[in-house]
């Protein structure tokens, strides 16, 4: 369930400060994160060394593909931890899963971290970009039953060959992290741009930011939102997927079906936790638009546009109290 790298830009970036803007640019989880700080801290460099360890840790624990000397990881977990085995992780580790375990009952299994056997198999048919698995195929791979994955106090257990899968959390779990850090230090103005993961703070002029979000059929902008203190998450079909005889299919499985979904293009969620966010996004894109949009207006604190085709653009109804006009 890795999420996709969407577009989604700060178009405010510029203006006077009583602050000094400080920027750094990184690349972790397939992702060019920008940080901006609006502070005269002096200590800056460190905090920006804390920065990035902080996504060099997640995206370390996190990686399913790579294996670390001296770290028990989730490739670790999935190739090298045997079924019953029982194993001490990493405190973040554990709770970045316990997140998605909790997420799983939540969202009627649907966000379901244990998918990893399904996801590697269509991951590699997307490499080769020739055809598509077919059901048996799917349905005849390891367990993805989130009740083969075991977690007490830290201490881990897999059985049936069930695989993790933190791609459609992990980048927006270690975003809420990071600005929750940059708030500790007393540090309010600031703004973090992971691709299709944006989380601001207060804006550094008393205005606020403006945050653009990519059109799913063309390079233009489908709408502007303006908003401070917010996490904005895109899940979407237009940038990580295949064709196979003019058929389209993404990376978002549905672990039901187990197809990429397709009842949309693109979904965009603004709510505070950029961790809820990006479970969010993964799930409203996993349902019927309707059914996705009638979630939203019945949710507190989390709002929502879904693109299914240029004719049918739903709103959720507190949307346009962010819309830019």
């Amino acid at each position: 369930m890795k999420k996709i790298i969407i577009l989604l830009t700060i178009l405010t970036l510029v203006g006077c400060s009583n602050n000094q803007e400080k920027s750094r640019n990184i690349f972790y989880m397939d992702t060019y994160i920008n940080v901006k700080i609006y502070t005269d801290n002096p200590n800056i460099d460190y905090i920006y060394d804390n920065i990035n360890n902080i996504y060099k840790e997640y995206d370390n624990l996190c990686n399913r593909y790579d294996e670390y000397e001296n770290l028990v990881n989730v490739y670790y977990l999935n190739e090298v931890l045997k079924n019953d085995e029982e194993i001490n992780i990493d405190p973040k580790l554990s709770e970045i899963i316990n997140y998605g375990l909790e997420y799983y009952s939540k969202t009627d299994g649907l966000f379901n971290i244990a998918i990893g056997n399904v996801s590697a198999i269509w991951k590699k048919y997307m490499e080769e970009k020739k055809s598509v698995p077919s059901i048996d195929e799917l349905k005849n791979t390891q367990s993805i039953n989130i009740n083969d994955i075991s977690l007490n106090n830290n201490v881990y257990k897999k059985r049936n060959g069930v695989k993790l899968d933190l791609g459609g959390l992990c980048k927006g779990y270690a975003t809420e992290v990071v600005g929750n850090y940059i708030e500790s230090l007393g540090i309010k103005k600031y703004l973090i741009n992971a691709g299709g993961n944006v989380k601001v703070g207060e804006h550094y002029n008393k205005d606020k930011y403006v945050i653009g979000i990519q059109h799913p059929e063309n390079d233009t902008l489908l709408t502007k939102i303006k908003a401070n203190n917010v996490s904005v998450v895109t899940s979407g079909d237009y940038q990580r997927y295949y064709e196979v005889n003019d058929v389209r299919y993404n990376h978002i499985i549905n672990p039901k079906t187990l197809y990429p979904a397709n009842y949309s293009k693109g979904v965009t969620v603004i709510t505070s936790s950029s961790a809820y966010a990006d479970i969010m996004s993964t799930y409203l894109f996993l349902l019927k638009p309707s059914d996705a949009i009638k979630l939203v207006n019945s949710t507190d604190n989390l709002e929502a546009i879904i693109y299914v085709d240029e004719n049918t653009i739903l709103k959720s109804e507190g949307f346009n109290k962010y819309e830019e006009k």
